[in-house]
């Protein structure tokens, strides 16, 4: 039977992405998909270079608001697509592959219990060291990001034909937050009502209002250049833990570890001394190198040490972050 294929729509933030948001478009474009099937919704925050230019000679529908920040901006442009399901862009992602739609779109036309779908990250051979490194994990995690979040394996209940249902539990979630969602459901749900976005609450969200099921496509895939290099990688960990974590310390429904968990505190202390010995990450890089063939393994110990301490660091420094430190100390004691 031939399938018929929904309209599709793809956020994407822009802030002088430049030729970034060309490959990410031009990524898109190049889809085996209908093209007047596909809604590209671009929302800039005050670009100054040609990026506003670029999206405009792709097609895409750009909306400005140079006053917004990442999450208000998303919600924004949630509130101005036209397809059914909608996927989440960067400005430094690229689709792999030219079945990456149907691929991703397939599952949720089989299955109506699904509320989304999300895929892996590759690694590029002409990517930096640094996002290759990051990519040999499906989400992108560090090797710290790694043992904090719930692995995906752990809600795989079915195995179908190129896709594995999930089913998540409310605050048990693995670390994939881009998803193609289905809109019906997402208005169902605090999420078409909210003004700001935080991924892993999105999801939760979704939990709470009787969308558990999601589903792991682990072919099509995408790139995600996330880091231009070491001091990049290092300095978006520390931001990012600025932006999404010390405002909103106890705001939001999701968070990475439980300071009233002692066994999840315990856990992590044993981590720190893990990542301050070296020689263990390193002996886990060069098996991953053996397993790869990619030098880029065997940074594992530099990596796993460096993002530990720099973010132990910036906790130390940080009034919210001490407080975070001293209610995990506190239920560690007691």
């Amino acid at each position: 039977m031939m399938i018929k294929w929904p309209k599709v729509s793809f956020i994407l933030l822009t802030l002088n992405g430049g030729e970034g948001v060309r490959n990410c478009l031009e990524s898109v474009k190049s889809q085996i998909y209908s093209t007047n099937l596909i809604d590209v919704v671009v929302v800039d925050n005050g670009s100054t270079d040609e990026s506003v230019n670029i999206a405009r000679k792709f097609g895409a529908r750009v909306f400005l608001h140079p006053e917004g920040g990442l999450y208000s901006n998303w919600v924004k442009g949630l509130h101005k697509v036209q397809g059914e399901f909608v996927f989440y862009l960067e400005q430094d992602i690229v689709l792999r592959g030219r079945n990456f739609i149907k691929s991703m779109i397939k599952p949720l036309l089989d299955d109506d219990r699904l509320v989304a779908t999300f895929t892996k990250e590759y690694p590029h051979k002409n990517m930096h060291w640094v996002p290759r490194f990051l990519s040999y994990h499906y989400c992108q995690c560090d090797p710290l990001l790694e043992f904090l979040f719930l692995p995906v394996e752990k809600t795989f209940i079915e195995t179908k034909k190129n896709y594995i249902v999930c089913k998540y539990e409310d605050k048990k979630i693995p670390p994939a937050a881009r998803m193609f969602y289905r809109i019906k459901y997402l208005k169902k749900t605090p999420n078409w009502t909210t003004k700001d976005y935080f991924d892993h609450d999105f999801i939760i969200n979704c939990v709470r209002s009787g969308y558990p099921y999601f589903a792991y496509v682990p072919e099509p895939g995408y790139y995600h250049y996330h880091a231009t290099n070491f001091r990049h990688l290092l300095q978006k960990r520390v931001r990012n833990m600025g932006m999404h974590y010390f405002p909103e310390y106890g705001k939001y429904h999701y968070t990475i570890l439980d300071t009233h968990n002692k066994y999840e505190v315990f856990k992590l202390i044993l981590f720190v001394i893990y990542a301050n010995l070296f020689l263990p990450a390193a002996i886990r890089g060069f098996i991953r190198f053996l397993k790869h063939k990619d030098w880029a393994l065997l940074m594992e110990p530099i990596v796993t040490i460096s993002v530990t301490d720099i973010l132990l660091y910036t906790f130390i420094k940080n009034k919210t972050g001490r407080k975070f430190l001293t209610d995990s100390m506190a239920s560690f004691i007691r």
